[in-house]
C-alpha cells in the first residue's frame, strides 16, 4: 500500500492538479471534472487493492505460523473484477503438510472463493441495479470501465437467498386500528409456458402483495399525495397460508394485542385475500371501492341513459340495501338485449353479492375505513419491474425479483443479503483456516499503519500547492 500511495502522491496529485487547472481555465462542464477525478481515484483504488492483496500474500509466504502447517506449491496471477475495475494480482498456492485441500490462502482469508471472477461488491451492485432496471443495464453499471453479462447478473439474482428485512422494534405499540391491503400482479411467463401457440397466449404468474400500515401519515402527506404510516410489505410467489402467517407474526411482534380493536383487510375479494380474516385476529374484510366501482360500470356501461342505471345501482350498493341491489340488477338484465352482455351483468351481480360483507362494513364503519391503494402499491412495488414490460419471466425469476423488491421496500440492504450468504456458504463448505494464521496476519496490520504514516510524511516533500495544503488539512496534518 505504501508504493501505491507514494506513487499517487508523486504522480496522481500532480495529474489531479492539472485536471483542476484545465477545468477552470478551459471553462469545462462539471461532468468533465467528475469523470477525470473518477478515473484517477479508481486507478488509485485498483492499485491499493492489488498491493494490499500481494502484501498479504507475501506475509503468508514468510510467516512462521504458516510454515508450520502449509507448504508453497507455486505462485499464480489471477484477475478479479471489482467496482474500481479489473485488478490483476499474484497469489501463492499452498498445500497442507497433513490432510486437506490446497488453497490460495490469501483468497480464503479475504472471502474470494476458488472460482470467483468478480468480488462481492460487484455482485451487490449488480443485484441492486437489476432490482430497479434490467439485467443488461445492471451488467453494464457494476464496475468502472468493465461489465458482466446479462446472464451472469440473472444467475446472481437466481442464486441469492432472500430473507426478511430486519424488524427494528424496541417495544410493542398501542394502536387501535390497523390496516392491511392486498392485491396481486399478473406477470407473463416465458414462451415455454404458452397455453396456445396458435394465439401466443402465455400463462401468467400472480405474485402477491400484502402491506400493513397505521393509516394516513398526516405529517408526510400533502393535498395531492397521501403517505401511509409505518408500512411493512409481504408477498411474492408464496403460499397463502405462509404469507398470512408472516403477517400475523409481524403484527404480534410490533403491536400490543390488547390495544387493537379492529384490523381492516382491504382488497378485491379474491379467496386468498379473504382468507386473511381466518389468520388475523380481530380482522374484517373490506371490499375496496376501486373494484366495486369497476363492476358497477361493467353492469351499466352499455346504457345510454346518462347514467340512470349506474347511479341507481351505485346508490343501492352504498345505502347499502341488498334487496334493492338485486332489484336494480333485475331491471338491468331485463333491459339488456345482448346475451354476452347479460352474462357480464350476471357476473358483476355475483361479484357484488359474494362480497356483500365487505361492502356493508363501509356504511357501518365508514368513518375509520380509509381508501385502499393496493393497485398503486402493486404497480410501484412489483409491476414496474415485472409486468410493465413486454417480456416473459421464468418462475424463479419472478419469485426472486418480487422478494428482492419487497426486501428493499422494507429497508433491507443488498449488502447484508450477499455477505450473509457468503458466510453461510463458507460454513457449509467447512472452510477452515488455522485461526492462529489469521490472527498472525491481523497482528501484522501495524505494518500498514506504518506505511500510511510514512506516506503522510512524504507529503511534506515537494512544492506546496493549494491542493497540497488541502490534503494536509483533510489528513489533520499541521
Amino acid at each position: 500500500m505504501y508504493n501505491s500511495l507514494q506513487h499517487f502522491n508523486e504522480f496522481g496529485t500532480r495529474k489531479i492538479e492539472e485536471t483542476i487547472k484545465n477545468f477552470i481555465n478551459e471553462k469545462k462542464d462539471l461532468a468533465d471534472l467528475v469523470l477525470s477525478l473518477q478515473e484517477s481515484l479508481f486507478e488509485l483504488g485498483r492499485n491499493i487493492l492489488t498491493e494490499v492483496l500481494e502484501d498479504m500474500d507475501e506475509y503468508l509466504r514468510n510467516c512462521g505460523v504458516r510454515k508450520k502447517d502449509w507448504e508453497i506449491v507455486r505462485k499464480d496471477q489471477t484477475g478479479l473484477l471489482t467496482s474500481f475495475g479489473t485488478i490483476r494480482y499474484n497469489r501463492t498456492y499452498f498445500k497442507p503438510k497433513k490432510e486437506g485441500s490446497r488453497k490460495y490462502l490469501v483468497d480464503e482469508i479475504v472471502g474470494i472463493n476458488p472460482h470467483d471472477r468478480v468480488s462481492a461488491d460487484v455482485v451487490i451492485n449488480a443485484v441492486d441495479e437489476a432490482i430497479d432496471s434490467s439485467y443488461s443495464k445492471a451488467g453494464e453499471k457494476v464496475a468502472y470501465m468493465d461489465e458482466i453479462s446479462k446472464q451472469s447478473v440473472m444467475n446472481k439474482i437466481h442464486q441469492i437467498e432472500v430473507t426478511d428485512a430486519p424488524i427494528h422494534a424496541q417495544e410493542k405499540k398501542d394502536i387501535r386500528i390497523i390496516y392491511i391491503e392486498a392485491d396481486e400482479d399478473h406477470v407473463a411467463l416465458q414462451k415455454k409456458g404458452e397455453v396456445d401457440k396458435a394465439v401466443k397466449k402465455y400463462k401468467i404468474s400472480m405474485p402477491k402483495l400484502v402491506y400493513v400500515h397505521e393509516g394516513i401519515d398526516g405529517e408526510k402527506s400533502t393535498k395531492d399525495r397521501k403517505v401511509l404510516k409505518n408500512v411493512r410489505y409481504f408477498g411474492g410467489e408464496i403460499n397463502t397460508e405462509e404469507l398470512w402467517l408472516k403477517v400475523a407474526e409481524y403484527i404480534d411482534t410490533i403491536y400490543n394485542e390488547e390495544s387493537i380493536e379492529t384490523i381492516y383487510i382491504s382488497g378485491d375479494g379474491a379467496p386468498w385475500i379473504r382468507q386473511g380474516t381466518q389468520w388475523i385476529p380481530k380482522s374484517k374484510f373490506v371490499l375496496d371501492k376501486y373494484h366495486m366501482n369497476k363492476y358497477i360500470k361493467v353492469a351499466t356501461g352499455h346504457f345510454n341513459d346518462e347514467g340512470t342505471m349506474y347511479y341507481a345501482l351505485k346508490d343501492a350498493i352504498e345505502w347499502p340495501d341488498k334487496n334493492m341491489v338485486k332489484g336494480v340488477f333485475k331491471q338491468i338484465i331485463e333491459k339488456t338485449d345482448s346475451d354476452t352482455k347479460k352474462e357480464a351483468v350476471k357476473n358483476a351481480q355475483k361479484y357484488i353479492l359474494n362480497n356483500w360483507d365487505g361492502i356493508e362494513i363501509q356504511s357501518q364503519r365508514g368513518e375509520e375505513i380509509i381508501g385502499c391503494s393496493a393497485e398503486g402499491h402493486v404497480s410501484h412495488v412489483l409491476s414496474d419491474r415485472l409486468s410493465s414490460r413486454p417480456k416473459g419471466w421464468s418462475k424463479i425469476g419472478i419469485a426472486q425479483m418480487s422478494q428482492l423488491r419487497i426486501y428493499k421496500k422494507n429497508g433491507g440492504k443488498i449488502y447484508d443479503l450477499v455477505m450473509a450468504q457468503k458466510v453461510k456458504e463458507q460454513k457449509e463448505k467447512k472452510i477452515q483456516i488455522q485461526e492462529t494464521l489469521i490472527k498472525s496476519l491481523r497482528n501484522a496490520t501495524t505494518k500498514y499503519q506504518n506505511a500510511v504514516n510514512t506516506n503522510i510524511t512524504a507529503i511534506d516533500i515537494g512544492h506546496k500547492t493549494g491542493l497540497y495544503k488541502g490534503l494536509k488539512t483533510i489528513m489533520g496534518i499541521r
